[in-house]
């Protein structure tokens, strides 16, 4: 069976760095922090929070429903996540859009579980 397409358009926090063969020889060399870590500490606590929050239920989506679900995530500031923003009229973040038309905002896993099984993700579980 097809797996139900899982959207998540949300703004992503991201360190800096440099380019990719200075990140692997800095990486290597021991001498810096990891190059994903690196201005991660300069977030506001309660933005790394929700940013933790999102995380955590993605992994979560993704260990529950397997194979069954295929999640997709969006940085409303990059050229596809404005584009799907526009699409599915977007006005919070987190969004979820489960199945190309449902649509779910905000952090609660509830909302988002009634929304996959509504698509129909409730048969193609993990184990099932």
């Amino acid at each position: 069976m097809k797996p139900i397409q899982v959207e998540v358009i949300a703004p992503l926090l991201d360190g800096w760095g440099m380019c990719s063969s200075c990140e692997m020889l800095i990486a290597r060399s021991g001498v810096a922090q990891a190059p994903y870590a690196r201005g991660m500490e300069e977030y506001p606590a309660d933005w790394k929070a929700d940013f933790q929050r999102l995380s955590d239920m993605v992994i979560e989506l993704a260990a529950h429903y397997g194979d069954g679900i295929l999640i997709r995530i969006y940085d409303p500031r990059s050229l596809q996540g404005l584009i799907k923003s526009i699409r599915y009229g977007v006005r919070r973040y987190p969004t979820f859009i489960i199945a190309g038309r449902l649509k779910v905002s905000g952090l609660d896993a509830g909302q988002v579980a009634q929304a996959l099984q509504d698509a129909g993700a409730g048969q193609q579980m993990v184990g099932e």
